[in-house]
């Protein structure tokens, strides 16, 4: 499928030829090379505030601060997010005298070396050409099905929305969605894509003679799989208060997890008992489920008072201790979260640690109990933000339903 990449490389020209020994303010044009063929581009915001420098990574409609960001000599270390990632990158200059960033990017939270291609300049962007108006639009909502025919089959309703040669959008999936997805339509061909500081998706389609999609996707680097997707605004997914529940002769849960000072909590202590109590499984690289959080912390100082407690049940890709408390440290302090954070085991083992589920689908899930300790409820993934009314609805949903538990 190299044609679908022909569209990105078109729509860039070649960096400023100025020397640049700092990060100079302005839009820097950035591309991870996921693949040989397959460049997932993004953009960073740079700005002075009182003479420091402030950065932003744009996913269409979303401004994400950068963390942290640094300069030594000729070199820039960025760490994008509360996602334990980092971008390491020089200016270069290449055999015909251009300035640009190249470096790498790396995923500490992932086992083993994980690094993609980092490249980065601050010119000016072509403009697509004008397009006619004979050309496909991808505007509307689609029944999607990726790596149809296997075993690892799944569903996902895509919303697009087209404007011009800009696109933008986002899939919803059983278990949340691909939150702030922009990118281009032009000719025949659609690219989606949204990176976060830590995950970078791409999405490739073109149309067919029969009006459907077929396309690939990729999860950074270690994740690549076929798509299609026809047109149907009746579509809908699967119940997500129904695929993650309780097994037979089981009304309620039971566990006890380290907090990262490794004092053990459990369901059953005191401050738990008669409250109505939310336990959210999440993962410090879930980007879901920090939406999720951001949700959860104003609802639980809205009602603690009135007996609301929430649990978040921490799954990570690394079971050693010095990153686990490290992480879950750092996760609290930046949310300024109010409620307990515990380690509940590796990602890979999560149904092992609540023996009383068929399964955890997928993250975030919240599990809600009444007073009497008992499940009441069960939710697979969230819809986040890049949803809209959608994201709105959850969230009054949630509120509404926490409510009358409470009264």
């Amino acid at each position: 499928m190299n044609k679908y990449f022909l569209l990105l490389s078109f729509l860039f020209i070649n960096p400023s030829t100025q020397a640049q020994s700092k990060l100079d303010n302005g839009t820097w044009h950035c591309n991870l090379q996921l693949t040989q063929t397959a460049s997932l581009p993004f953009e960073l915001s740079v700005t002075d505030s009182a003479g420091i420098k402030k950065l932003f990574i744009i996913n269409g409609e979303e401004k994400i601060p950068v963390q942290s960001y640094r300069e030594q000599g000729d070199s820039i270390f960025i760490i994008p997010s509360v996602f334990q990632t980092e971008i390491k990158a020089k200016f270069i200059d290449d055999d015909i005298g251009i300035k640009y960033l190249e470096g790498i990017f790396i995923d500490y939270a992932r086992v083993g070396n994980y690094t993609i291609q980092f490249r980065a300049h601050n010119s000016a962007m072509i403009e697509a050409p004008e397009i006619l108006d004979a050309r496909p639009n991808f505007s509307g909502r689609w029944e999607c099905h990726f790596s149809p025919g296997t075993a690892d089959s799944s569903v996902a309703v895509g919303i697009f929305n087209q404007n011009n040669y800009s696109a933008t959008g986002t899939f919803l999936t059983t278990t949340g969605d691909f939150r702030f997805l922009s990118g281009r339509a032009y000719d025949k061909l659609m690219t989606l894509s949204a990176f976060d500081g830590a995950h970078l998706f791409l999405f490739v389609a073109e149309i067919q003679k029969d009006s459907t999609l077929k396309g690939e996707f990729w999860s950074g680097k270690h994740s690549q799989e076929m798509w299609t997707a026809k047109r149907n605004n009746n579509f809908e997914l699967p119940a997500s208060d129904k695929l993650t529940f309780l097994k037979p002769g089981w009304k309620s849960l039971r566990f006890s997890f380290p907090d990262a000072d490794s004092t053990i909590v459990s369901l059953a202590d005191e401050k738990f008992d008669h409250k109505v109590v939310l336990v959210q499984i999440s993962g410090s690289w879930c980007p879901n489920c920090m939406d999720e959080t951001r949700v959860l912390i104003p609802l639980y100082k809205k009602y603690h008072k009135q007996g609301l407690e929430i649990i978040m049940l921490n799954y990570e890709r690394k079971d050693a201790w010095s990153f686990v408390q490290q992480t879950l440290k750092h996760e609290q302090q930046v949310f300024q979260i109010p409620y307990p954070i515990l380690f509940a085991g590796l990602t890979s083992k999560s149904s092992e640690s609540l023996p009383m589920l068929n399964k955890i689908m997928g993250y975030p899930t919240l599990i809600i109990m009444n007073r009497e300790g008992i499940v009441v409820k069960i939710e697979t993934g969230i819809n986040g933000p890049a949803t809209g009314d959608l994201h709105e609805k959850w969230k009054d949903d949630l509120e509404s339903y926490v409510e009358k538990l409470l009264q």
